[in-house]
């Protein structure tokens, strides 16, 4: 059967209908948990789920915290103008959550703590430290999760005709209520929901264009000869696009952050054991394998499938923006079955309100823990629930707000939101790994490090925004199928101007990458060469710039002045390898199990009472 262009319909009454089931289930189960979670209403309770949530729905709330509906639409779009190797982000994900499984997890996890900055405060025995960590975190959750709000919103305006508005203040107060109701149960569940929406609306898409395409069209073929196929790369240059370094080196010091956050920390914490915690963890790497390769067959399907039309939606003037290329696809090519877009607008809702409900809860667990500490904890247990919630909600209106605000604001703005995030990130991690790894270092070089390492980021970050290379296209689809018997497509005046450049995003913006451009060598231009480094080395750049100036400064200062850190506070991994066993390092003080007397090392200074839990993270008593 041949393909012909036909202009693509509204969403069907059906799909609107599957939208608000699945925006009422999202509801009743805050509701619920909200119900179970007044029964105990403490903090531990409403951040940690009294420490006792199940390891597979807490796998599956945190893939889909950093699985955003821009990835969704992101990644298809970055393969059908690029190719093929932006999915190999996959493997980055995976090599991070390996290096996480065996330092972050066994380091944090035994701490029992609520929020993941009070570790800085530990190690660099500085509230300082602790204050700027916290800000970093808060900065670049709340700005990752505007743009996230406002991606799908403005996708779904344009192709689907749902106004913007209304797109961001249904998900917004959606996510916002269940969540604050609820606390981490709620979103953890709710989370697991969503994972399978989201997986569903991929298999469905998959499955739908594929039988169109049937034995007369090769996608793999097609795909070939437009050059979208070109897997690997093996060059050196640090501003070619995407390379099997770049994805594989690069992509796992982007992704590393996100794993020291409080939104993955708190899910940790919220386990039974440390084993627990670590299979959580081994699991996201398979998720990330399947997830990416759903997106890159669906981003060759999406070329293979308008090239048989030829038909180029964007050049053709239907579409402003590639990536509103993957709704388009769908209400294209699911016009035959009623509900089934409604499946995949509810995968993109699925995207927004996972990151939206763990974002917001993560921010009131900073705030609570990091920021007011003592006040609230005064109060009564029931008023420090309540200031909990109240706290979520008020986090989910500025999300809202924010969200909103960027339809305003110049796309060079919302575009360096995204890459904010990713330039946050690297000095974050690398606070987090120089304390866990070095232990002379000091709250002096932790500062200057990651200070200095957060303003080179930035710097470079604004700088490619400004003056970077343009992106080089791959040549795209023709558009002599688009106009059959003279049909003529006009573009609504307000076809969302500033979504242009606020949608010209990296496609795994749960990691905030900085711009679209060439898996090619980038084009030349007279800019500052840092300006024209791929995105994805910004967070090894970080990383090592905090790492490097960090160890520097704290020998400058005298290291650790005579008081050596508490062994507990370095990775395991780091403890074996190095023996930490010297002079620089307490050993933690054994508790006896009859008179709690502690029993001391050689290393001078007071003794130090470990938590009474195990290396598993379980009662010794």
């Amino acid at each position: 059967m041949d393909l012909t262009f036909v202009p693509v319909p509204s969403p069907h009454i059906a799909d609107y209908i599957v939208i608000a089931v699945f925006l009422c289930i999202c509801m009743g189960i805050g509701v619920y948990y909200g119900y179970q979670t007044n029964k105990t209403p403490t903090l531990d309770n409403y951040f940690l789920g009294n420490r006792r949530l199940l390891l597979l729905p807490v796998a599956m709330s945190l893939f889909v915290t950093f699985a955003s509906a821009i990835s969704l639409m992101g990644t298809p779009a970055e393969i059908y103008v690029y190719g093929i190797r932006g999915v190999y982000i996959g493997i980055g994900y995976t090599f991070s959550v390996m290096i996480a499984s065996i330092t972050v997890v066994p380091l944090l996890y035994p701490l029992r703590l609520t929020s993941t900055y009070e570790y800085l405060q530990l190690r660099f025995r500085s509230k300082g430290v602790r204050t700027l960590g916290t800000m970093i975190g808060m900065l670049q959750t709340v700005a990752y999760m505007g743009v996230t709000l406002y991606a799908p919103g403005l996708a779904l305006q344009t192709v689907a005709g749902i106004p913007l508005w209304l797109s961001i203040v249904v998900i917004g107060l959606v996510g916002t209520i269940y969540t604050a109701i609820g606390g981490i149960k709620s979103v953890v569940w709710t989370d697991a929901f969503q994972f399978v929406m989201i997986f569903t609306g991929l298999a469905a898409v998959t499955i739908k264009g594929s039988i169109l395409m049937g034995t007369r069209y090769s996608v793999v073929g097609i795909a070939t000869e437009g050059k979208r196929l070109e897997i690997f790369n093996f060059d050196l240059d640090p501003r070619t696009r995407h390379t099997i370094w770049g994805t594989c080196i690069g992509v796992t010091f982007t992704m590393l952050p996100n794993w020291c956050n409080q939104s993955s920390i708190q899910r940790v914490s919220s386990l039974r054991s440390v084993r627990a915690a670590k299979i959580v963890f081994w699991l996201l790497g398979p998720m990330a394998i399947v997830y990416f390769v759903f997106l890159g067959y669906l981003g060759i399907l999406l070329y293979s499938y308008y090239n048989a039309l030829e038909c180029d939606p964007v050049q053709a003037g239907f579409l402003s923006n590639f990536n509103q290329l993957m709704p388009y696809f769908v209400l294209d090519v699911m016009r035959s079955l009623p509900g089934l877009s409604g499946i995949y607008i509810s995968c993109l809702f699925s995207g927004a309100l996972s990151t939206l409900s763990s974002g917001i809860n993560a921010l009131a667990a900073n705030t609570v823990e990091d920021i007011l500490g003592d006040c609230v904890k005064k109060s009564k247990i029931v008023s420090q629930t309540f200031a909990a919630k109240i706290f979520v909600f008020s986090y989910g209106l500025v999300v809202i707000g924010l969200a909103y605000a960027i339809n305003s604001m110049s796309g060079s703005i919302t575009q360096m939101a995204l890459s904010v995030f990713g330039a946050c990130g690297g000095p974050l991690a690398g606070l987090f790994f120089l304390g866990g790894m070095i232990p002379k270092a000091n709250w002096i070089g932790a500062m200057v490090g990651s200070l200095t390492a957060l303003a080179f980021n930035m710097w470079i970050t604004v700088g490619s925004q400004m003056y970077g290379a343009k992106p080089v296209k791959l040549t795209q689809n023709p558009t002599s199928g688009c106009f059959p018997n003279n049909l003529v497509v006009t573009m609504n005046d307000t076809s969302m101007y500033s979504y242009n450049s606020t949608m010209n995003t990296t496609p795994f913006g749960d990691a905030g990458h900085s711009s679209m451009s060439s898996n090619g060598v980038i084009a030349p231009d007279e800019a500052f060469f840092l300006y024209n480094v791929s995105y994805v080395w910004y967070g090894l750049i970080g990383f090592c710039l905090t790492l490097i100036i960090g160890i520097v400064v704290s020998w400058l200062t005298g290291g650790d002045r005579g008081e050596p850190v508490e062994a507990r506070l370095i990775f395991p991994i780091c403890r074996k390898i190095c023996c930490l066993k010297s002079k620089y390092v307490y050993e933690v003080a054994e508790i006896n199990e009859k008179n709690m007397h502690p029993i001391t090392f050689e290393a001078k200074g007071p003794p130090i009472y470990f938590q009474p839990y195990d290396d598993e993270g379980t009662s010794t008593f």
